[in-house]
């Protein structure tokens, strides 16, 4: 290293060492996230839950979503839905899960291209899709 190169380097050190350390104000301090306490400096916010309710009509509507038939057919004069490796037929019960809550939903006619689901009082007809 030239001389010249040493008084360099020698000047940046001495740059460096001459900075100001200045403490860190107590307000910071305490608002800082800490690697050792993980929840310090954190601000919890706590949301309110608001249940939504739905009448029986409007849950079908959101539970026929779920229902998805690939096809139907005739066998014994008797339609039947087809769901992957299911057969049903009027008056079997599907179950669904919706917002983590379990339901079922009742079979209540089938025709050749249609078929209605019910629940409670409400009943609804979908098409094949």
């Amino acid at each position: 290293m030239s001389a010249e190169a040493r008084m360099k380097a020698l000047d940046d050190i001495q740059e460096t060492l001459n900075n100001k350390v200045l403490p860190i104000e107590e307000e910071l301090i305490a608002v800082a996230p800490s690697p050792f306490v993980p929840d310090s400096g954190k601000k919890v916010v706590v949301e309110e839950e608001v249940e939504v309710v739905l009448t029986d009509e409007e849950l079908l509507k959101e539970l026929a979503n779920y229902v998805n038939p690939t096809g139907i057919f005739m066998f014994g004069g008797e339609f039947y839905l087809i769901f992957k490796e299911k057969k049903l037929k009027v008056g079997s019960e599907l179950g669904i899960t919706y917002n983590g809550a379990n339901y079922s939903v009742v079979i209540t006619e089938i025709t050749g291209s249609t078929y209605k689901i019910s629940r409670g009082d409400s009943e609804l007809q979908l098409k094949l899709k």
